[in-house]
């Protein structure tokens, strides 16, 4: 049984008490501009915020109990010596109590995107299309785990996470907690080597996954044949599926990985799977995840690939082969910089300005420090962006934009719908 919404419930299970009535509660939220009547405020506080500045806001929206390390006055409250760690107990609670299957998600590229395609098609399998569950938008890391575990109930009979990392260990945090019962890596790139240090480091980040799959669990990866070599010094006498890159779209590879995951699950479950090609072209719309090679109609007709919600060497060809599968007589690439690439990121950077010179007809390189000179290049400042690409928005070109999320792409993006 999971966690009953009440108030003494919440207390008994952070060993602490509730001063104020007992009352049913929807929701934990940590976010007073989501916060709902009736949900509990969690006052977490941070580097840079302190949610028990915003009890007060909380109260006034309803909430019915502040979760503090402060004492309140007339307001129903749990006192607790530290808010995470309460969360922490929570969520520990809910996962230990969860006995229905649960996959685990992670990879250099197309977690998210893997995880809404296998969310879609999942739903299919089930009676009730809500017993499947997924964590929601891009919650990978401990706070955004702790907080998914949260929204799980007892309807639920598939969950399906994502997990992800930018430094050493935190994938053993995350997997050693969630205990998954299949284990997915999406693929191995050069991401996050600020913490990572190189492609080594990536793959034995990512590969603490299988370390804590269920002994009865099975593990996918898809990665090159030297790296299978020392996944399988993790994956142990787990099952296993390998799958090998591929030179196809992404989307291709994330729903081949996404049919790999169904045929581990039971057979009383998967047996009922069937994919059309109207169902793939249905998942294509269905399965979009904003930001992520999101084709959008701009000003003018013009066509954008809006893919800036991250970037790494390994998103960028993907992205270049989605703009290889559109015809259009003009092809714009907008760019910015790829962040924690370490120090081989200027040379990273060069590689991929290279391979788009050879796509594009013109390459727009938002504040890149960058010696290539080349026809088809301009480095500009943000302000020059319009100028540049006034002539393109017409229904013949297609513009793709993309950078590291710190870059904020995605405002630049909004001047053109």
């Amino acid at each position: 049984m999971l966690i009953d919404h009440r108030l003494s419930n919440v207390s008994k299970i952070g060993n602490c008490n509730l001063v104020g009535k007992d009352a049913f509660f929807k929701k934990v939220s940590i976010d007073t501009r989501s916060i709902s009547k009736g949900d509990i405020f969690l006052a977490l506080s941070g580097p840079n915020y302190d949610g028990h500045d915003f009890i007060d806001e909380a109260l006034e929206k309803g909430a019915s109990c502040i979760i503090t390390e402060k004492t309140i006055p007339s307001a129903t409250h749990i006192k607790t010596d530290n808010c995470f760690l309460f969360l922490e107990k929570l969520a520990n609670f809910q996962r230990s109590n969860f006995k229905k299957i649960i996959i685990s998600i992670t990879g250099s590229n197309g977690k998210t995107s893997t995880k809404e395609i296998l969310y879609q098609l999942t739903r299919e399998l089930f009676e009730n299309k809500d017993e499947v569950f997924k964590s929601p938008g891009n919650w990978n890391n401990r706070l955004g785990l702790y907080l998914s575990l949260l929204r799980l109930d007892n309807s639920h009979k598939l969950a399906i996470f994502e997990i992800g990392t930018n430094a050493i260990g935190e994938i053993k945090e995350l997997a050693s907690f969630l205990k998954p019962n299949i284990g997915v890596i999406t693929n191995i790139g050069n991401s996050h080597l600020e913490g990572l240090k190189n492609i080594n480091g990536v793959l034995e980040e990512k590969t603490d996954l299988f370390s804590y799959v269920s002994s009865s669990g099975t593990c996918l990866i898809r990665a090159k044949e030297d790296h299978l070599v020392k996944a399988k010094k993790k994956i142990k006498k787990r099952k296993k599926i390998f799958l090998r890159p591929k030179d196809s779209s992404s989307f291709d590879q994330n729903l081949e990985m996404a049919e790999a995951v169904i045929s581990c699950l039971p057979e009383e479950i998967n047996k009922k799977f069937f994919l059309s090609e109207k169902n793939i072209s249905d998942l294509e719309i269905k399965a979009v995840v904003p930001g992520r090679q999101e084709l959008l109609i701009g000003k003018n007709k013009v066509n954008i690939v809006d893919d800036t919600y991250n970037a790494n060497p390994e998103s960028f060809k993907a992205a270049f082969k989605k703009i290889e599968s559109i015809s259009c007589k003009n092809k714009i690439c907008v760019m910015g910089k790829m962040n924690e690439l370490g120090e081989n990121s200027l040379i990273l950077q060069d590689e991929i300005i290279k391979e788009a010179l050879n796509l594009f007809d013109l390459v727009l390189a938002i504040n890149l420090d960058s010696k290539i000179n080349a026809k088809n290049l301009k480095i500009i400042n943000p302000k020059a962006i319009f100028k540049n690409l006034e002539i393109y928005l017409n229904e013949e070109s297609v513009i793709l934009f993309k950078a590291s999320r710190s870059v904020k792409m995605d405002d630049i993006v909004k001047l053109f719908l």
